[in-house]
């Protein structure tokens, strides 16, 4: 890696980890509606009085007819929380490397 490619990434890393902070916050916030989502529609369940399993097994199996859509849409939320955190610490481990090269090259020269 040369001192121009190690200068252009130190300006560049910056930016792309603040888009890869905003896409993660962005993500926690999906996930955050979709939790929101799943309980209202259960707590809408449970006061119409659509849910009246004996026992818990009974209660979830009619909780899922009714739900299984919103759980899916939660689930994929999680994937997404979980990627665009890979995506950040990467590229915040791509800064501190960048960084620690080019503080080599300086000693170097």
């Amino acid at each position: 890696m040369t001192k121009t490619e190690v200068l252009e990434l130190l300006q560049s890393l910056p930016e792309q980890l603040k888009e890869a902070e905003s896409g993660y916050y962005a993500a926690v916030s999906r996930l955050e509606d979709a939790k929101l989502a799943l309980h209202a529609k259960e707590c809408e369940l449970f006061s119409l009085g659509r849910i009246t399993g004996k026992n818990e097994q009974m209660r979830d199996a009619e909780l899922w007819q009714h739900s299984h859509e919103l759980r899916r849409a939660l689930i994929k939320a999680k994937m997404a929380v979980d990627q665009t955190k890979v995506d950040y610490d990467y590229l915040k481990n791509k800064l501190d490397n960048t960084q620690l090269i080019a503080r080599l090259l300086l000693n170097i020269s």
